[in-house]
């Protein structure tokens, strides 16, 4: 049998222990390392994964040198993501980088060149992308049960307030980005993964904060996106609301829509009069342990293991941030911008 992949954690916040219990409980996984500043960090998110014989390291130079290690998830703040998935693939290792990738179209450009030019695997943390809801959303647009997707739109709803993990530095322009690189990425990337078409051109507004949190960019925007296959799409990201966390899904189609759990499809159900609920695990906590991470980090290791490009990768997930990146710049110009913004 081949050996187990290596798999290591580079950076140990909230999200890092989900990660290290998804490589866990993979058989072709073994954890070998956990890196973080500060190494107690490191030993605590070690032991909350049940990974006790894990080796501890306080920098990534260190952890890369570890030539057990095949595969490592960056899940550091967004503003180290670039140069750490850099340093990653040049050092030959595979990569799962958590959301969003980067905090500007420069680093978003090195870092898939740099990707590229290793030749290595990567998957960019859309973790949605494996939840139940989005399972049942797709096998039913690959049946045509709603004939073409003509307008779509997705909201990412989510008060972020000092009580969230990571609150002091994903209000900072500099490590935060904006509302939509900051939370609101898998709104836009969920827009993308169900019209099935890339973005040609969008249009933006945002709102400064109404409440005291101290923003240093305005946590809400509203984005309106054209496709390449003529289909039209919204999405809006609010992070300053005092609501449950919503997560809100709707399709419309030349034969029928989608609105979450509901579909009403003329195609499958000619006599169909009202929408039918379908009960589904949906996407209804910004609560990480209640993410797909197992399904997600099986989908990198599969792709590692019989080398086959795993979805989203950094190539398709570029596509998705142009539309973060391109949004910013549509709300600050108040102009529409023209995608995409990186030539292949």
């Amino acid at each position: 049998m081949p050996r187990k992949l290596g798999c290591a954690i580079h950076g140990a916040g909230w999200v890092a222990g989900e990660h290290l219990k998804a490589y866990r409980a993979n058989p072709h996984c073994e954890v070998v390392a956990v890196s973080s500043r500060r190494a107690e960090g490191a030993r605590q998110c070690a032991a909350y994964a049940g990974c006790g014989e894990a080796a501890i390291y306080t920098s990534l130079d260190d952890l890369l040198a570890d030539d057990r290690v095949d595969v490592v998830s960056i899940c550091t703040p967004h503003d180290r993501h670039a140069s750490e998935t850099i340093q990653a693939a040049r050092a030959g290792k595979h990569v799962l980088i958590e959301k969003p990738l980067c905090t500007t179209v420069d680093d978003m450009r090195a870092m898939r060149d740099a990707v590229r030019a290793a030749g290595v695997k990567t998957l960019v943390s859309f973790c949605l992308r494996w939840n139940p809801l989005f399972h049942n959303i797709r096998c039913l647009l690959d049946q045509g049960a709603i004939g073409r997707v003509f307008y779509a739109e997705v909201d990412y709803w989510n008060g972020i307030t000092p009580s969230y993990a990571g609150y002091s530095w994903i209000i900072t322009r500099k490590q935060g980005g904006s509302a939509l690189l900051a939370a609101g990425c898998h709104a836009v990337d969920a827009l993308r993964y169900f019209v099935g078409s890339e973005a040609v051109e969008v249009s933006a507004y945002s709102v400064p904060a109404t409440s005291d949190t101290p923003w240093e960019y305005d946590p809400t925007m509203v984005l309106t996106v054209r496709f390449a296959n003529g289909a039209v799409g919204k999405v809006s990201a609010c992070l300053d609301t005092l609501i449950p966390y919503s997560f809100n899904i709707n399709l419309l189609g030349s034969e029928g829509a989608i609105r979450n759990e509901r579909v009403f499809s003329t195609r499958l159900f000619p006599q169909q009069t009202d929408y039918a609920s379908v009960p589904t695990i949906q996407p209804t906590t910004r609560d990480v342990t209640h993410h797909p991470f197992v399904a997600e980090i099986a989908a990198l290791v599969d792709a590692i293991r019989l080398d086959h490009r795993a979805l989203p990768d950094l190539d398709d997930a570029v596509r998705t941030h142009e539309i973060c990146f391109g949004a910013a710049q549509a709300a600050e110009t108040g102009k529409p911008v023209a995608l995409p913004l990186l030539a292949d």
